[in-house]
């Protein structure tokens, strides 16, 4: 028993539209068979040139793509050039990083408002705490709001942890103090960067920037190297 299929007699018909398109080109004009292929192919075959483009891509961006991270910092609040790498070449050039093998970089496009209830300080909020889970990200440069914040989430390290005794006898005079909580004492957290002329170099901010160091960096010695650096 022969079974009355609607879905094949349209398959049939389709194909025997193309069959008698297609018979119909034979012989026809190049110009012809050019609009014929824009009208029904074009925008097909633009597709799947364009997705194959963006697989090679990504497939490209995976197999070169650093394999570490060997210094990583967000820069909260900043302005200037956001694509200048200035600073980072200039650190990566100074600790002897290769970053064909190792990244090293700073991002100066994550933003927190007093009120943080608009979406650039949502989604830096969010970027922030994606690459902290990884340990990829070292150090949070911004405004005591900033700093503020990242304390009370616990994100930032005591900077008598991080620092040795040279560098804390250095930087005594400039230490930033936060409160981890509301019923907790205030604890050193940063270093006040106001007279660094190097990162004054590159980037501003509209009071003056501190220097913190994120709880679980995976490269704290290249941390401790950066703010070294700035002050050399």
């Amino acid at each position: 028993m022969d079974v009355y299929n609607k879905n094949r007699d349209q398959n049939r018909s389709m194909h025997d539209e193309i069959r008698e398109q297609n018979a119909k080109l034979k012989g026809a004009p190049l110009r012809e068979k050019l609009n014929y292929f824009k009208e029904y192919y074009l925008k097909a075959t633009l597709f799947i040139a364009a997705a194959a483009v963006l697989i090679i891509y990504i497939a490209y961006s995976i197999i070169t793509a650093p394999k570490d991270t060997a210094f990583g910092a967000f820069f909260y609040n900043a302005y200037g050039d956001s694509s200048n790498t200035g600073l980072a070449d200039g650190f990566a050039e100074y600790m002897n990083i290769d970053t064909k093998k190792s990244d090293v970089y700073i991002d100066s496009s994550v933003y927190l408002t007093e009120t943080m209830n608009d979406t650039d300080s949502y989604m830096s909020i969010e970027k922030t705490m994606a690459v902290i889970s990884t340990g990829e990200l070292d150090v949070i440069v911004g405004d005591a709001g900033a700093v503020d914040y990242f304390t009370r989430a616990e994100y930032l390290s005591d900077i008598t942890d991080v620092l040795p005794e040279d560098m804390l006898e250095q930087f005594g005079d400039k230490l930033y103090y936060a409160k981890p909580g509301e019923d907790a004492e205030s604890v050193p957290v940063g270093i006040r960067l106001g007279d660094c002329e190097k990162l004054n170099q590159y980037y501003m901010f509209k009071s003056e920037p501190i220097i913190c160091f994120v709880v679980n960096s995976n490269s704290i010695d290249n941390a401790v190297a950066f703010l070294k650096y700035l002050y050399m």
